[in-house]
């Protein structure tokens, strides 16, 4: 293992650091802390535990984010089993795959219900999703189509982060709270300084305002070799308020804005990058108290993320491009409660709609062909009733309608198609503690921009034509999933508790859009070829997931597991988007009266060699990580993570560019809290 320079000069200066923005807000009893137990909405827009959801759900709470210190995305989801993260060492988005999908919205990515639907053709993934993780409160995660009602193109799932709020600073007695801190990255030379202050002058008004920067190096890798153009600078802003108007209405609005400074090119052209991401969400919620027939949201929202690069290198140094997509979108549904004889009914039912307007330019290249502009609008409507009877038997029946219209920025292509998608869950109790359920569901995915109207050149020695395809039609799926929660307290000890959920499920998908190269010699345009995207007739993605916790008071072990594999059924080749099988495990103890937490992670990849013919494999690594929190009282936390700590060699799969990730980092942090 490396030495750590300044560990103890670090160690000192923890004392007015900070790594998390929340642990003032933690429960008192930390077995009310287990993310099984936590409340989901992604699966059907209404309140349910993880552990009873007829679906495979997972959330990352503001827990497990204080005790791994996230820097990306991927640090956020990696407990979570059946999804995977894409990144590139010298651009900080994220691509997010779900059980072997992703790229052009086929996870739909929301960040407090706004759709994130950035995408900029390359070598890399075609979603990008830019979000500072010191403003995450939690990751709320559903897998499969089965999340009919949240929006268009969700075919491989739905996952919805959440941001800091004002009650995770104000305890009960306070109208007002004041966080400050710093955290140090040892590996990247790195701190982040976070501020923020919550205020709740009456009881029916809280607001909320934080603002981090986040200062990057480039960081070593496990052979102790700096990897250059893999610093980045961050600043990130939040501006979050609720009202409640009565005791039946509250409206709540957010303002997000992210400033990203880059400079992509460790491997091929060098680019100075700025993206500016912008995140605007309007919410407005009635439950009437005296009608169970009314419980009402409507929301609408803005985004808007723009990327300006200029090149640094080459006969083109100094040529300016810029990518930029705008997406507005509305949400609006009601629950009605009633019960008919000994059944009790969740009638959900409403509509929604977005649209994406893509502009690019290109002064000297052309990679404003190869993410050309245009705009594309999707709508849809949705109704599902969820029926319980008595304790033991619940049902789930749902039908999604969705419509999409798709234009080129010149008008000459204009389509449009809409299609009906139904969904039913079966869920039962046979004996306590155990749930059983069996879900049908359909998804449907319009195509995007870029799949559409792609065209170009390749740049370089290897310029084949890029295709435009205007015939392409919309992708559907069909997913069959069995699934068994378990849920005990009491199994050893009075104080114990085991969660676990397991799934298995069988996506089949037509139409599936994918990219096809065709050489000279194979029909394609002479003399390099042609690459397209094509709908190819079926495709299938099948395998498990587990995830499972045993907690007691005095510790936890947390374990997920992940087996996904994916076929181009007509040509019998592999899907070149399905990750390799991943195991999790996480041990924590707790002591003094569980202010202080010691753990360690195992994160352990598979290689993944079964891939086509042309697509990088990758090698099998394991990962080991340690952590301790400590919370002295709720004005004072501190918290020590080292990441890597045997300092492994290893290239995630689908990392594009093939660079090793970090090596041994130490991340020490602590916050410090006024409040009055």
């Amino acid at each position: 293992m490396k030495s750590v320079t300044g560990m103890s000069l670090l160690a000192g200066t923890a004392l007015t650091a900070v790594v998390v923005l929340y642990v003032d807000a933690r429960a008192d009893n930390a077995l009310d802390e287990i993310a099984l137990d936590t409340i989901t909405v992604t699966t059907t827009k209404t309140e349910d535990k993880v552990i009873d959801a007829l679906s495979g759900s997972s959330v990352v709470n503001d827990v497990e984010l204080e005790r791994f210190q996230p820097n990306r995305l991927s640090d956020v989801l990696n407990t979570v089993p059946g999804v995977n993260v894409q990144e590139d060492a010298d651009d900080p988005s994220s691509v997010i795959n779900v059980r072997g999908l992703q790229d052009f919205g086929r996870v739909n990515v929301m960040v407090e219900g706004a759709r994130q639907n950035f995408q900029r053709s390359g070598h890399g993934g075609n979603g990008q999703v830019y979000l500072e993780p010191s403003l995450v409160k939690s990751a709320d995660v559903t897998r499969g189509p089965v999340a009919t009602v949240y929006g268009s193109g969700a075919i491989g799932g739905v996952v919805n982060f959440s941001l800091i709020d004002p009650s995770d600073f104000i305890v009960e007695d306070e109208t007002w709270a004041l966080s400050q801190g710093v955290a140090f990255d040892t590996n990247r030379q790195g701190v982040l300084t976070t501020t923020t202050l919550a205020a709740q002058p009456i009881e029916q008004f809280g607001v909320l305002g934080s603002f981090s920067v986040r200062s990057d190096g480039d960081y070593t890798d496990g052979n102790g070799d700096t990897v250059p153009f893999t610093s980045k600078d961050v600043v990130a802003g939040l501006v979050k308020a609720k009202w409640k108007l009565s005791e039946e209405s509250t409206v709540e609005f957010i303002y997000m804005k992210q400033d990203f400074d880059y400079t992509t090119g460790a491997i091929g052209t060098r680019r100075d990058t700025h993206t500016v991401d912008d995140t605007i969400v309007g919410r407005f919620r009635h439950v009437s108290s005296d009608n169970p027939l009314i419980d009402l949201s409507m929301s609408a929202y803005f985004t808007n993320t723009d990327t300006d690069q200029v090149r640094l290198d080459g006969a083109l140094a100094g040529n300016e491009r810029s990518f930029q997509i705008k997406t507005f979108g509305t949400d609006v549904f009601n629950t009605s409660r009633f019960a008919t004889g000994d059944f009790e009914h969740e009638l959900t039912y409403g509509a929604d709609f977005f649209r994406d307007t893509v502009t690019t330019f290109d002064g000297g290249g052309n990679g404003d062909e190869f993410t050309p502009s245009g705009e594309r609008i999707a709508y849809g409507a949705f109704i599902q009733n969820q029926i319980s009877y008595s304790d033991w038997m619940k049902l789930i029946v749902g039908l999604r309608y969705d419509g999409y219209k798709l234009e080129s920025d010149d008008g000459s292509v204009d389509s449009d198609d809409d299609n009906l998608s139904p969904k039913v869950t079966l869920g039962i109790t046979p004996l306590e503690g155990v749930q059983v359920y069996g879900t049908y569901a359909e998804g449907y995915r319009a195509p995007s921009v870029t799949e559409t109207l792609i065209e170009g050149v390749h740049p370089g020695g290897f310029a084949f034509i890029l295709l435009p395809n205007p015939d392409l039609v919309a992708e559907t799926s069909q997913t069959l999933e069995a699934g068994v929660n378990l849920k005990f307290d009491g199994v050893i000890r009075d104080d114990d508790r085991f969660r676990a959920k397991v799934n298995y499920f069988h996506n089949d998908l037509s139409n599936f859009i994918d990219s096809v190269f065709r050489s000279a010699a194979e029909g394609g345009t002479p003399p390099f070829g042609d690459f397209q995207y094509q709908n190819i007739a079926d495709a299938e993605l099948y395998g498990f997931e587990v995830e499972a916790l045993y907690d007691f008071y005095d510790g936890f072990v947390q374990a997920s597991y992940t087996n996904t594999t994916g076929n181009n059924k007509t040509d019998d080749t592999p899907l070149s988007t399905v990750y390799p099988h991943k195991f999790v495990g996480t041990v924590g103890l707790r002591f003094l009266d569980n202010s202080l937490v010691v753990g360690a992670r195992w994160t352990a990849l598979a290689a993944q060699n079964r891939v086509p013919t042309g697509t990088p494999t990758s090698e099998a690594y394991d990962l080991f990580d340690v952590f301790a929190t400590y919370e002295y009282n709720r004005y004072f936390s501190t918290a020590v993570t080292l990441k890597n700590i045997t300092d492994e060699q290893y290239v995630p799969f689908r990392q594009t560019e093939g660079i090793p990730s970090p090596g041994f980092s130490a991340l020490l942090s602590a916050q410090v809290k006024l409040g009055g």
